[in-house]
């Protein structure tokens, strides 16, 4: 079910985790959560089935609750994940009033718009895989960081940096896999959750990447997804911010070049990596900007706030 994440991270959201014991989480919940798919079968929705599937076979398993006694849970937490007894519909309720800030829904709209881009280069409309997806989202940020810095007056006055500014704000940590974060994997199910982009079985041969294991999913959008991109489309790419245009013009031109690599090519670019080849495992590889925009700087925010923060 490619939006597990709904639960399994929300899960652990009030036990007060660091970031390292938080992806230590994801790493082994990921797996577990395969295997257990992986012998169970797909879940058409989120259903009692479901949710009961997840407090037998995933939330009480001796890794999982190994990873969270070693960073420090409570017992009293713990015997929740023990007796399978995760409140896995208030969870998902809990997500649904989620709000967003400007950062989120700019992203998140660019990541709408990486995926209709690399689909016109695409010969199955779709990005092949989470792997891929990961590594674009890296790439790109990467390509931004090399550009030459200067700075650029925005519309309400002042000298502003625009490469602090710019790119997706995700913290990649090196994997196995190569760069990954677990923000843009959370934003991607928000995507998914608000039924903008579907995520497809498309190969039994899993790619090592966080939840694709035992299988790959290719990423497309949905016909809500075609229409909310439509709407900001041209709004992105006639964008009078130098910050939107930089970021737009890079991410392009990471689509075109990624786009026509074989898996096998990409994971050889991603191990050629100068800042991977020095990294160990769990290091951090690239931090985005974390704060990046005004509401008043963006043209297409009510449009945002309408398609997805209020789904």
């Amino acid at each position: 079910m490619p939006s597990e994440w709904k639960v399994l991270k929300r899960a652990v959201e009030s036990l007060d985790l660091t970031s390292d014991e938080f992806e230590d989480y994801v790493m082994v919940i990921t797996d577990v959560y395969g295997d257990a798919i992986a012998s169970s079968g797909d879940f058409e929705d989120f259903s009692e089935e479901y949710y009961d599937f997840l407090n037998r076979k995933v939330f009480p398993h001796e890794r999982v609750i190994s990873t969270l006694r070693e960073a420090g849970v409570s017992e009293e937490d713990l015997i929740v994940f023990q007796d399978g007894e995760v409140p896995c519909d208030d969870l998902v309720k809990t997500w649904n009033k989620i709000e967003f800030n400007i950062d989120e829904l700019v992203d998140m709209a660019m990541m709408l718009k990486l995926v209709k881009d690399y689909s016109f280069y695409s010969e199955n409309d779709m990005i092949e895989s989470r792997y891929r997806f990961q590594k674009l989202l890296y790439f790109i940020n990467k390509y931004l960081k090399k550009e030459e810095s200067y700075t650029i007056s925005n519309s309400v006055g002042g000298e502003l940096g625009m490469l602090d500014r710019t790119g997706y704000r995700y913290r990649f940590t090196r994997r196995d896999s190569g760069p990954y974060s677990n923000v843009a994997y959370e934003d991607k199910n928000r995507l998914y959750a608000w039924s903008l982009i579907d995520e497809l079985v498309v190969s039994e041969d899993g790619t090592g990447e966080v939840a694709e294991r035992n299988r790959r999913y290719g990423i497309k959008l949905t016909p809500r997804g075609e229409a909310m991109v439509k709407r900001v489309y041209d709004r992105i790419e006639e964008s009078d911010s130098v910050i939107i245009y930089s970021w737009n013009d890079t991410q392009n031109k990471v689509v075109r070049e990624i786009a026509g690599m074989s898996h096998d090519e990409l994971t050889n670019m991603v191990k050629g990596d100068k800042s991977l080849l020095r990294a160990e495992s769990g290091d951090e590889l690239l931090v985005g900007p974390e704060k990046k925009f005004q509401t008043s700087e963006i043209n297409f925010v009510e449009e945002l706030t309408e398609e997805i923060a209020h789904g």
